[in-house]
């Protein structure tokens, strides 16, 4: 079907997913209106369902959404909050009293609603778990604690993760993109805990400082191993979502879509292993980032081709080709 509406109206202080998809959009010849009557694409598109976005966005819900389908497809993970954390910490005394006298275990405790690698905190016993929640000036709120992947695989004595791209939609599932990027620790892996620097894979930890850095996945040839494992994560994960949300993935009127950027980790008998999910990740706008040529530059194009120009002519979905992505749902 041929495309015909090329009028957009999209608030780039909203996010970067509107700033990134506003410039593509005006690169590729479409007109900006200050008028959403007008607009064949507008914010309303990325007003995908709240709820099932939270469930994937919110790591305790997360938690709860894998823990229901697909418990498999990550760490060991509790929902920690004020009133179960003593049970919590006794359930973990259970677990390290059954372990073999060399073998050590490692929890990452995280805030359920911060990403950046706000606030996480490591612990390697019990007590020191009970020691963090009995001082008065921790911060509160939910959190997940999981069970720190180890052994990991590494590359040149270096943590890392990759992030994948996902776009849900409510009229045709969900469909992952088929590159990504790695985030590299900057700091060599050490067993010491005192240094979170070499132990997270974040980008920021410390503000302005960067921690990692980021290479395009399609550069290691170990990607197209990894990427059927990761699509079959997705895959479980999604129809999970699905089964809790089906309004989200039901289209009555508007067609909606959301960007998600999932992470993951590789132990070191290559399994890999989800870790969590960002809603609208922070996608960078500057012009010589360095995934933006090799990596985004042609996502955003991909995004357009296969999203947002079906949704501005109301394409059949029969009609609607996916060249760049893997269907995931």
């Amino acid at each position: 079907m041929p495309f015909t509406s090329k009028r957009y109206h999209l608030d780039t202080s909203l996010s970067p997913t509107h700033f990134n998809l506003s410039r593509c959009l005006s690169q590729l010849g479409w007109k900006l209106t200050r008028f959403n009557c007008l607009s064949s694409i507008n914010d309303k598109v990325l007003l995908f369902n709240e709820a099932a976005a939270q469930a994937l966005e919110y790591k305790h819900l997360l938690a709860q959404l894998v823990a229901n389908y697909c418990p498999q497809v990550a760490p060991q993970t509790f929902c920690v909050d004020e009133g179960n954390w003593q049970e919590v910490v006794h359930h973990l005394v259970s677990i390290h009293a059954q372990l073999p006298p060399q073998e050590k275990l490692v929890w990452i405790l995280k805030p359920a609603l911060l990403n950046n690698g706000q606030h996480i905190r490591l612990f390697n016993t019990p007590e020191a778990l009970a020691a963090h929640y009995l001082h008065s000036k921790r911060m509160g709120g939910m959190h997940v604690l999981q069970r720190y992947l180890s052994p990991h695989l590494l590359r040149d004595d270096r943590k890392y993760s990759i992030r994948l791209f996902v776009i849900l939609t409510n009229y045709d599932g969900a469909y992952c993109y088929t590159d990504g990027y790695f985030n590299v620790a900057l700091h060599p892996y050490v067993e010491d805990l005192s240094d979170l620097r070499p132990h997270l894979t974040n980008e920021h930890l410390l503000d302005p400082e960067v921690n990692v850095i980021q290479i395009p996945a399609s550069r290691f040839a170990q990607f197209s191993r990894y990427l059927p494992q990761m699509d079959a994560i997705l895959q479980q994960l999604l129809q999970g979502l699905r089964y809790d949300f089906p309004e989200a993935f039901h289209c009555s009127r508007q067609r909606t879509i959301a960007l998600f950027g999932f992470d993951f980790m590789v132990d070191s008998h290559e399994r890999v292993w989800l870790l969590e999910a960002n809603h609208g990740p922070c996608f960078p706008i500057d012009d010589h980032h360095p995934l933006q040529a090799p990596l985004y530059q042609g996502f955003w194009q991909g995004l357009i081709h296969s999203f947002i120009e079906p949704i501005a002519d109301n394409r059949p979905v029969k009609h609607i080709d996916y060249p760049h992505f893997n269907k995931v749902l």
